[in-house]
């Protein structure tokens, strides 16, 4: 991709975060203890991950008091959160730490609020609805997508209204992360598939969003890239290091993008497919993004021929655009992701609070390049076979 000085527009870059990337940056965790000042610090792991040496030689490696806090739910509930701040309550805990895949540092983001804050954890849902301080967070993703070390953003489900809707505020974003790929190798198949396609997600709608610039572009295209060429690779090789190394990095370069643009029209969707029918987060996304992507190119938005670099240079931008759902559609028949709704349980009857659901995140529709809301959703949802 090529930026001269006559495409260039102002904008703003914002990257918060003391990140410690590469294969044994763990074993810096004391280092980042050390500059807290800490003297108890509060451990949300995902509890599959207790048993496996690696976690407990650095459970064990930490040289301050801990509390341990499982994090047992694959989508963590606003409910979960009230049931886990008793463990917290009466403590003086002075760093979060998330060890696990999304749901774990989320959680880390959550008890972290509910520690300086003392309402019900769904009065905070929103932005910026906590009061200030909060102990700092430090993320460990152990899988590769989520975005959840750098974003400002966690997740919760409020299971009355049956939502997806976030606490969100630049205080939980967390102030250290530890990137060590060596994490990775014990996530099963699917959820590296499935935190991989989040990736490629987040990059093609941050690359596409209207809030986009050069430096979130630069980002997103080479994020995209890398998962996109090394992802499929590495299902097959699970225990290969440079493969989760590079599938790792690359996710973290389209978080980046994320966090400096916006999501869009797929994203959005996945979180009531995710919500009533259990579908996780990056396969959901996964499911709706090629048919976002033919939509907006049908809707004369062709810019996706500068995501993905081919060789056809000849071809015109509408054929590298288009050549790009052709890509994503073999891709995705070789990681398994489902083109079927109804698999999931999904009726024709469900569609109407589906639309309204996702209706309710229309800021992240509003980022689409073309217009996409309600009839749009129905023709997206009537492609995906519903029962």
């Amino acid at each position: 991709m090529v930026y001269g000085f006559l495409q260039m527009i102002d904008f703003r870059f914002i990257f918060k975060g003391d990140i410690l990337f590469g294969i044994n940056s763990r074993k810096n965790i004391n280092k980042i203890i050390s500059s807290t000042n800490s003297n108890l610090v509060c451990i949300i792991i995902d509890h599959a991950l207790l048993p496996i040496n690696i976690f407990k030689e650095l459970i064990n490696s930490i040289s301050c008091n801990t509390i341990i806090i499982e994090c047992d739910i694959q989508e963590p509930t606003y409910d979960k959160l009230e049931e886990k701040r008793e463990r917290i309550k009466g403590k003086k805990i002075d760093l979060f730490i998330g060890i696990g895949g999304g749901s774990a540092i989320d959680m880390a983001k959550g008890l972290s609020v509910l520690f300086a804050n003392h309402k019900p954890a769904i009065n905070y849902r929103g932005f910026e609805k906590y009061d200030l301080p909060i102990p700092p967070i430090l993320a460990i993703p152990t899988t590769a997508g989520t975005g959840s070390e750098i974003t400002p953003n966690a997740s919760f489900i409020d299971n009355k209204d049956k939502k997806k809707m976030g606490i969100n505020g630049d205080a939980i974003r967390p102030k250290y992360a530890i990137l060590d790929p060596e994490l990775t190798l014990s996530c099963p198949k699917a959820p590296t598939i499935s935190s991989g396609i989040d990736s490629l997600v987040h990059s093609t709608e941050a690359f596409v969003a209207k809030k986009s610039n050069q430096m979130a572009k630069i980002f997103a295209v080479n994020g995209f890239s890398i998962v996109f060429d090394n992802l499929p690779l590495l299902i097959n090789d699970l225990n290969n290091i440079k493969l989760r190394e590079n599938v790792m990095f690359g996710a973290f370069l389209s978080a980046i993008s994320l966090m400096n643009s916006g999501t869009g029209p797929a994203a959005a969707m996945s979180y009531p497919l995710g919500v009533h029918f259990g579908v996780p987060h990056g396969i959901g996304g996964g499911i709706f993004l090629p048919h976002v992507i033919e939509y907006n190119i049908k809707s004369g938005f062709i810019d996706y021929a500068e995501l993905y670099r081919t060789n056809n240079s000849s071809d015109s931008r509408e054929q590298k655009s288009n050549s790009l759902i052709e890509k994503i559609f073999k891709i995705w028949n070789i990681l398994d992701v489902p083109q079927d709704l109804s698999s999931f349980g999904m009726k024709e009857s469900d569609i109407n609070l589906f639309v309204s659901d996702t209706m309710d995140l229309k800021g992240a529709l509003d980022q689409n390049p073309v217009h996409f809301y309600e009839n749009e959703i129905i023709s997206t949802l009537k492609k995906l076979n519903i029962g």
